[in-house]
């Protein structure tokens, strides 16, 4: 529940990070339910997407039938997406004081296009400043799976989308590029093991939650979700 205090309590932005399979649909989901039972009513969303046109600029970016394209137009392409769905969805949002929940921001580009991809990493970053004006997540959390045969046994069960169809040497480029990334970012961005059971992860992600909410201002101790409390 939200602290008893006279000032209206900040907006919080949260990313979930990670590889294709790593499980961030399944625990946003959850952390999301969790907010929603302390009260919080978290804004969840997706990048790219969140906005009309960010759906579109999606399925041209995802479709497996869509037309190839050099990694630099693909990066343009994300930025334009990403102008839209700060400047419609998250601004707004946060300026409400609502928490703000994404399934992949900026970092996505970072390491897709940058580190896996080959476009310049600080390219990447001029590229990301202007489009979303600078803003950073409060929080990213990175879900880590060192064993490439759990990403591949996950990515079999569904059909691949088009950078999900990309060879298995650029996606460990992109597992490595996660790791590069936490390291760079050390302030806002925590790895997380998701080769642990469903419900670890959760517990984990849950806490830093509560960590950066409570930082913020917030007060989660009384938070009730048929489990124990972290």
């Amino acid at each position: 529940m939200r602290t008893a205090v006279d000032k209206p309590l900040p907006g919080v932005f949260i990313s979930l990070e990670g590889c294709d399979g790593s499980g961030k649909s399944t625990q946003i989901s959850r952390i999301s339910s969790r907010l929603d039972s302390a009260g919080l009513n978290p804004l969840v969303t997706r990048e790219p997407g969140g906005t009309p046109f960010g759906e579109r600029v999606r399925q041209l970016l995802l479709d497996p039938g869509s037309p190839d394209r050099s990694i630099l137009s693909e990066t343009f392409l994300y930025a334009a997406a990403r102008a839209e769905f700060v400047s419609k969805i998250v601004r707004p949002a946060l300026a409400q004081g609502r928490i703000v929940i994404t399934e992949r921001y900026v970092d996505s580009t970072w390491v897709y296009q940058g580190y896996a991809g080959g476009v310049s990493v600080s390219n990447i970053e001029s590229i990301n400043t202007i489009a979303t004006g600078g803003l950073e997540t409060d929080l990213t959390i990175i879900l880590d799976i060192s064993d490439s045969t759990v990403i591949n046994e996950r990515l079999a069960l569904k059909q691949k989308d088009k950078i999900e169809s990309r060879s298995g040497k650029y996606h460990q480029k992109v597992r490595e590029g996660y790791r590069v990334l936490a390291k760079r970012f050390p302030h806002r961005v925590i790895c997380i093991d998701a080769g642990l059971d469903v419900s670890a992860v959760e517990s984990l992600i849950w806490k830093e939650v509560v960590n950066i909410l409570s930082k913020k201002g917030y007060d989660l101790t009384n938070e009730k979700h048929g489990r124990e409390s972290l």
